[in-house]
C-alpha cells in the first residue's frame, strides 16, 4: 500500500509559498522532508530557514530525485511554477517507484476541460488546482450563510465556527460554564484566539473583546448561537462579485450550477436570477474579460469598470446587495473592497486572500470570511500526505493548532479501547465522536469501535503520535 512506511519522508519540488508552508509544516510534525528548488537565492534562503535537505536544481532528472532520496519516501510533492514540470516530475516519479504517493499542483484550468483532475493519468495520483480549491471554499460558506469561516465533518451535523466577539457579545466577561447556562444550547469552545497565541478554555475561562472563539455545534444549534451575536441570517439573493478571473468565474459558476453541486443549494437565488440580471452582478475592469463573462454568464449582469474609481461601489445597485465577493488578483484590494463594501451597507463579505497574515487583517476588518489560497492547497495535500485515513483538515492559529477528522480502522492499536486507558499526545483533545450516523460526545468509559469517525483539536507537534496510534 502506498505511503504505509513507518517515517514519513516526503520529498518536494518547488519552495515558493505554498512549497515552503507545506514543508514547515511536515517539520513541525516531526517529518522528514527535502526540497527541490531551481532558484539558487530562493533555494538559499530556505536553507538558512527550514531543517530540511535542500537541493538547489531542476527536479525533472531521476538523478536529482533520487538524490533527495525520493527512493525513501512516502510522498513527493510537486508545486513548482511550471504545471508542465510538475506532471513531467511526478510522472517519472510514479514510473519508477511507484510505491510512493505523487501529487502534482495545476494551475492551468485548461488541463480541467480534460479528465485530468477526475481520474488518475500518468500514474499521478493527486492533481490538485488552487484556483477550484479556493472556489470550492468560497462556495462551501455561501451554502451555510457566509456568516464566518466554517469547518465540516463526515456523517455529523456537528460544524466548527469562528466568531470575532465584540463588546457586546453573550460570551464575554463571564465564566465559560455560566454562558453555556445562559445560551441553553449544547457547545463547545476548544480554542480561543487572543492578539498573536492561542489558548484552550475551561469551564472558568473569561472570553474577552475581540477574541476569535472557535465554536463547535450542531447546525441548528448555530442559528441560536448566532442569533445571540446579532449576526443575521439574512438571505443572500442579490451578490456583487468583484473580480471575474478564474476563481471568480468559478465562484459563478459554482452558484448558477449549485443545485448539481450541493443538493438544495442556492435554489431562491437561481429562481430570482432567472427574472434579469439584476441579482448577480460581476464587475472586472478587463474589457476582454467581461465580453467572454457575458457571453458565458448571460444570466448574470457584467459591468466593465475599476472598482476603486470613486462612485462604483456607492452605486445603489451595489449597495442594496445582499454579499460581496471580492476575488481579483490583488488580495489587499480584495480586503480593502470588501471592508469598505460593509462601511457602505452591504450586509456579509468574504475576501479572497493570500497570505495567513492577510487572514487576520480581513477579519479585524470585519469581513465575514477570509478564503487563503495557498490554506485551501496545503489542507489538500496535507490530507493525503498524512496516515490513518484521515477526512478532513483545518488548521488553526497560522496552523499551530490544527483540526482533524480521522476514520478508525481494526488495525488502530486504540480501537476496542476505553477513552480513559488512551493516553493520547498532550494537548490533543476528542472534540466529538461520530458513530452509525450518530454523533457522540466523549466520556471516559466510551469504547472506541471500529469505523468511528474521531475529530480531534491537536499542537502541531503531536500529530506524528496520534497518526500512529490512528493508524496502528
Amino acid at each position: 500500500m502506498k505511503g504505509t512506511v513507518l517515517t514519513m519522508y516526503v520529498v518536494i519540488l518547488g519552495a515558493g509559498r505554498v512549497g515552503y508552508m507545506l514543508a514547515r509544516q511536515l517539520i513541525d510534525e516531526g517529518k522528514s522532508v527535502a526540497l527541490i528548488e531551481k532558484n539558487p537565492s530562493r533555494a538559499k534562503e530556505v536553507q538558512n530557514s527550514l531543517d530540511c535537505l535542500v537541493i538547489n536544481n531542476s527536479g525533472s532528472s531521476l538523478q536529482v530525485l533520487r538524490k533527495a532520496g525520493i527512493q525513501k519516501a512516502s510522498a513527493f510533492v510537486s508545486v513548482s511554477s511550471s504545471d508542465e514540470l510538475n506532471l513531467i516530475a511526478c510522472s517519472i516519479v510514479a514510473a519508477e517507484f511507484p510505491s510512493v504517493i505523487t501529487i502534482a499542483r495545476i494551475r492551468n484550468l485548461g488541463y480541467s476541460e480534460t479528465k485530468l483532475l477526475n481520474e488518475r493519468i500518468l500514474g499521478i495520483d493527486h492533481i490538485i488546482n488552487p484556483d477550484m480549491e479556493a472556489a470550492k471554499a468560497i462556495t462551501l460558506t455561501l451554502k451555510h450563510g457566509a456568516r464566518s469561516d466554517i469547518m465540516l465533518f463526515e456523517k455529523t451535523k456537528f460544524q466548527m465556527r469562528d466568531i470575532l466577539l465584540g463588546k457586546n457579545s453573550f460570551l464575554i466577561n463571564k465564566p465559560l460554564k455560566d454562558v453555556r447556562l445562559e445560551c441553553q444550547k449544547e457547545f463547545l469552545i476548544p480554542v480561543v484566539i487572543r492578539e498573536n497565541y492561542y489558548l484552550i478554555p475551561e469551564g472558568d475561562t473569561i472570553l474577552e473583546e475581540d477574541d476569535r472563539a472557535y465554536i463547535l455545534a450542531d447546525e441548528a444549534d448555530f442559528e441560536a448561537i448566532f442569533a445571540k451575536e446579532k449576526i443575521n441570517n439574512q438571505k443572500i439573493e442579490k451578490i456583487v462579485i468583484v473580480g471575474g478571473g478564474t476563481i471568480g468565474a468559478l465562484v459563478v459558476s459554482n452558484i448558477l450550477g449549485g443545485e448539481v453541486l450541493f443538493p438544495g443549494f442556492f435554489s431562491t437565488v437561481k429562481k430570482f436570477l432567472k427574472l434579469g440580471k439584476k441579482n448577480l452582478h460581476i464587475i472586472d475592469k478587463d474589457y476582454e474579460r467581461c465580453k467572454i463573462l457575458a457571453e458565458r454568464f448571460p444570466s448574470a449582469l457584467v459591468t466593465c469598470q475599476d472598482v476603486m474609481e470613486d462612485g462604483v461601489l456607492e452605486n445603489p445597485d451595489i449597495v442594496n446587495s445582499d454579499l460581496i465577493i471580492t476575488t481579483t488578483g490583488n488580495h489587499e484590494l480584495n480586503i480593502i473592497t470588501g471592508s469598505y463594501a460593509k462601511t457602505l451597507g452591504i450586509p456579509k463579505a468574504i475576501a479572497l486572500v493570500v497570505k495567513k497574515n492577510y487572514q487576520h487583517l480581513a477579519h479585524n476588518l470585519n469581513l465575514d470570511v477570509s478564503i487563503s489560497r495557498n490554506n485551501t492547497v496545503v489542507d489538500s495535500i496535507m490530507k493525503v500526505v498524512r496516515k490513518g485515513n484521515i477526512k478532513n483538515v483545518y488548521g488553526i492559529s497560522g496552523g499551530k493548532l490544527e483540526v482533524i477528522e480521522f476514520l478508525l480502522t481494526h488495525s488502530s492499536e486504540i480501537s476496542g479501547k476505553r477513552l480513559k486507558d488512551i493516553k493520547f499526545p498532550g494537548k490533543s483533545l476528542i472534540l466529538f465522536i461520530t458513530r452509525q450516523g450518530k454523533t457522540v460526545i466523549p466520556y471516559g468509559t466510551l469504547v472506541l469501535e471500529e469505523d468511528d469517525h474521531l475529530a480531534f483539536i491537536t499542537e502541531r507537534e503531536s500529530i506524528r503520535k496520534l497518526e500512529s496510534m490512528i493508524a496502528g
